[in-house]
């Protein structure tokens, strides 16, 4: 694994990658309770087939940026690209990463050979919330609101490690402290952050997205990822959805061999990588 350190306006993007270059390149966008350590395990397991690029956005992980001015996500996604040479690459992204990266294949379409989206985020989607729900979102935006960073982390891994149906098992420990651990040190930068640009909703243009498209979602996830997840198959062109049983929201970190095993599989169906 290398790391390097990428220059955008007004601030620095921290990004690591595996594999050969030369290989079909994979860049990939991390979910907001995480930064890019969060794919090191599967970088590390697809390092045969594919060169790998993941990288911490602006205010997120070891990303560095200023106060002064507005900033882009699609904009630093694109000096990700040209960083290492990139004239184009398959997008894998999680939740908000998944977000960033349909704004990204919508905007840049040349640039996009295929989206991989986990437990997917669509800007402009009119996100349903069920009655169960809706005190563990309460209680994410109250705490956010005092900015009680511990009990903000503690919330958001109920909701989205956990998930609103099943109980926090021994099992997921691990995975509960990692995504604690990665939002401890993206919150230290996020109280105060710089605008960034918006971008047109996604939402009503999924239909534009003409590059194939796998959508994972975890059958425990909230209602409105799922739903979310639905309307990418139902939207898009080239679109499949491959429902992960006992799964919520943090699909890499929570079942890594299914995301090493659907990612590979579908590289290799679409001519992307060989054995």
């Amino acid at each position: 694994m290398e790391t390097r350190t990428i220059t955008v306006p007004g601030g620095s993007l921290q990004a690591d990658n595996s594999g050969t270059p030369g290989n079909p390149a994979a860049v990939l966008v991390h979910s907001g309770i995480a930064h890019a350590q969060m794919w090191s395990p599967l970088m590390r397991a697809l390092d045969d087939e594919v060169f790998a690029v993941a990288y911490d956005c602006r205010c997120f992980g070891r990303s560095t940026t200023t106060l002064d001015g507005e900033f882009s996500d699609l904009a630093d996604l694109g000096s990700v690209l040209d960083a290492y040479g990139l004239e184009s690459a398959v997008l894998v992204g999680e939740s908000r990463g998944a977000r960033l990266a349909i704004d990204f294949a919508l905007a840049h379409p040349e640039r996009i050979g295929g989206l991989f989206l986990l437990a997917p985020d669509i800007s402009g989607f009119d996100t349903p919330v069920t009655d169960d729900e809706r005190p563990l979102f309460d209680a994410i935006e109250a705490a956010e609101d005092a900015w009680s960073v511990e009990e903000l982390i503690a919330h958001e891994v109920r909701l989205f490690v956990d998930g609103p149906s099943r109980e926090p098992e021994p099992v997921r420990a691990a995975v509960r402290e990692a995504v604690a651990e990665m939002s401890r040190l993206n919150y230290a930068q996020q109280r105060d952050t710089p605008d960034f640009v918006k971008t047109e909703p996604a939402a009503g243009r999924l239909a534009e997205l003409g590059c194939p498209v796998r959508v994972l979602v975890g059958d425990a996830d909230t209602v409105g990822m799922r739903a979310m997840a639905q309307e990418l198959e139902r939207a898009c062109p080239q679109a499949s959805l491959v429902r992960v049983p006992d799964a919520a929201h943090a699909l890499t970190l929570e079942h890594p061999e299914t995301v090493e095993r659907e990612l590979r599989s579908w590289l290799r169906d679409m001519g992307g990588t060989g054995e």
